[in-house]
């Protein structure tokens, strides 16, 4: 059976990990994990932009063996109107490389869509950078179904490089990209990359623009926040995002789905944080060549993350009763992507 690859996200490097020596200790867990591909961006972490890269820069994490992959700045997450323009392509990718102190990325990503730039000027620009060998595979995050298909046109018809990775959300309680983008993805030989295996995402109002409503991740399937157990985590008071978090996943319809999928599986002594790791390796849509970004904000996180994969496939009971909470969901959270 073929299976996705780990990544690991260093969001929470500079962050969480606010140091050098708790950065190396990072990589050194992932380095016995045998995981040595790692997702940045320009912006990571949210509250202290551009400190992962430097972080990554100043431990040499290339030359330990890892291949890094970025993301084009994007100043303002949901508003990214000029960001794909030729010099802030530019100054994003000098500055990225300064501080990842490497001269080429593995995959640059497009974080979000730039409205105003016309396509065919960003690809060019893009696909420019590629020639010159600063990436050596474009990513593309954010993008919606109609804007992907486009975007890939306009390569084509110019015989520029095409995005052949795409980044986004994906997790047992939002799978609307299985109808709305994996034929995208398939039909163009693309990889999907997923996020939030044990995260929620939750609209702050109605909105056409996808990128608004889009919230901060967390870790709502470990079923902290929903038990009242937030000490310690994201949710909490004392975390830099915590009020966030606790404004953004208080929605109803989540927390009962929370609460059922915990009662479900509390007899079979398999935790929330489990089982969406183990559905999304071996029961999702993805398989090989496609690949999941797990997070960590502690080093016992990442070693928990790859145990919990490496139990195994879920049980065909488990399976359905996960299919029957996204049967409640989907009318709600299909349209998220």
């Amino acid at each position: 059976m073929s299976h996705p690859s780990l990544i690991f996200g260093a969001a929470s490097f500079g962050m969480d990990f606010s140091t050098k020596e708790s950065v190396q200790d990072a990589l050194e867990v992932l380095k016995e994990l045998n995981i040595s591909q790692i997702d940045t961006a320009g912006r990571y972490p949210p509250t202290n932009h551009g400190r992962s890269e430097e972080l990554l820069g100043r431990v040499g994490a290339t030359s330990q063996g890892f291949s890094i992959s970025t993301k084009i700045l994007a100043t303002k997450l949901g508003y990214g109107s000029g960001e794909l323009e030729a010099s802030a392509i530019k100054k994003s990718l000098d500055t990225s490389f300064k501080r990842l102190g490497v001269d080429q990325v593995d995959i640059l990503y497009c974080h979000q869509p730039d409205p105003t730039t016309p396509l065919k000027d960003q690809a060019e620009v893009l696909n420019n950078h590629f020639k010159n060998g600063s990436f050596k595979r474009l990513g593309v995050s954010n993008f919606p179904p109609k804007l992907l298909q486009d975007f890939i046109q306009v390569c084509e018809e110019n015989g520029f490089v095409k995005p052949s990775v795409y980044q986004g959300d994906y997790n047992l309680i939002t799978r609307g990209m299985e109808k709305e983008l994996l034929p995208i993805f398939r039909a163009n030989s693309m990889s999907f990359f997923a996020f939030r295996q044990v995260a929620c995402l939750l609209p702050i109002r109605p909105t056409t623009n996808q990128n608004h409503i889009r919230a901060l991740a967390a870790g709502f399937l470990t079923g902290n926040y929903s038990a009242g157990k937030s000490n310690g985590t994201r949710f909490s008071d004392d975390h830099p995002l915590g009020k966030a978090f606790q404004n953004l996943y208080g929605a109803p319809k989540l927390q009962q789905a929370m609460k059922d999928l915990e009662n479900n599986l509390a007899p079979l002594g398999i935790s929330g944080r489990e089982a969406s790791l183990r559905w999304i390796y071996h029961h999702s849509k993805l398989g090989d060549g496609d690949g999941i970004i797990l997070g960590a904000s502690k080093i016992s996180q990442i070693r928990e993350n790859v145990e919990s994969i490496s139990v195994g496939p879920l049980s065909e009971e488990v399976v359905q009763k996960i299919e029957g909470i996204w049967d409640l969901l989907a009318e709600d959270r299909g349209g998220i992507l």
